[in-house]
This record gives C-alpha cells, sequence and structure tokens, in this order.
C-alpha cells in the first residue's frame, strides 16, 4: 500500500491520508480497471488492506479517481482456520495458468522478500476471485458490507 505502514499490528491511519496516497498514485488518468482489496482484508484482520478498499471505492464514488470497472479481491480464511480462498459469492473466478501462478510466487519470493516457507508465500493461491462492479454505487453498497465470513 504505497509506502503506508503495512506490518502486523497496524494502528488505524486516517481516512485522508489514504485517500491522499492513492490519489498521488491514480489521479489525472482515466482506466478501464481497478483491482484492490476486498471490504475484509482477504484475511481475518488486515486493516490496511480494509482501508485501502474503502477509500478507493469512496474516490471512485466521488469522481476523485476514474475508472470503468473496479474489481475487490474475494477472499476469506473462515476466521484464520484455513488459508485464504475464494469466497462463494466472488462475481468472477479465475484459476491462474502453472506459469502465471509460479510467477505470481516468485514476486511474494523474489521481489517482496518472503521465504518460500511463509504465510505469504503458502497463501499464494492458484484460484483469484473478484467482485466485479461497473457502478461505484453497487461498489459502495458491498464495501460497506462487514459481515460474516463465509
Amino acid at each position: 500500500m504505497a509506502d503506508l505502514d503495512d506490518e502486523p499490528g497496524q494502528v488505524p491511519l486516517s481516512i485522508e491520508l489514504i485517500q491522499e496516497t492513492i490519489i498521488r498514485l491514480l489521479a489525472g488518468f482515466s482506466y478501464s480497471l481497478i483491482l484492490t482489496h476486498g471490504p475484509m482484508g482477504e484475511y481475518t484482520r488486515h486493516r490496511r488492506h480494509e482501508e485501502c478498499c474503502r477509500s478507493v471505492v469512496e474516490l471512485w464514488r466521488s469522481g476523485s479517481i476514474s475508472t470503468k470497472c473496479l474489481w475487490l479481491f474475494a477472499y476469506e480464511d473462515g476466521g484464520h482456520a484455513y488459508m485464504p480462498r475464494v469466497r462463494d459469492d466472488a462475481d468472477r473466478r479465475d484459476i491462474l495458468p502453472e506459469n502465471v501462478w509460479l510467477e505470481k510466487r516468485r514476486l511474494i519470493t523474489d521481489v517482496y522478500g518472503y521465504g518460500p516457507e511463509s504465510w505469504e508465500a503458502q497463501a499464494t493461491s492458484h484460484e483469484e476471485g473478484f467482485w466485479c462492479f461497473d457502478s461505484a454505487q453497487a461498489a459502495a453498497k458491498r464495501a460497506a458490507i462487514k459481515g460474516e465470513q463465509s
């Protein structure tokens, strides 16, 4: 999330700081598609992912960033019961070809520097899942839902 604290034990950041960071990175361009974190952070409690989702959705709704479509990651982990997986209610599910999955894993280990046995590497799934929106209002409604993870 840019240069914002993304370590475990994160303290909440102001919505203004998150939005300013996103605007600095994305404003001034029009996109066909923006992908970002889901409203529940992909796995039980990742505060920065949650804040990022809400901020991107609000910036799209307010017209501060421009995109035709927004996809939010749709994952859950059963309250830490298992590794993150695609939610049953995802709009889109894609199985990654082996070469794409290997590149995704290489990014986690070689670029981000996580060890091959780390939680991050183990959580690198072959399946991607998204909630897909072509309306900021629909995305805002989904992002406001903080209920039970399936």
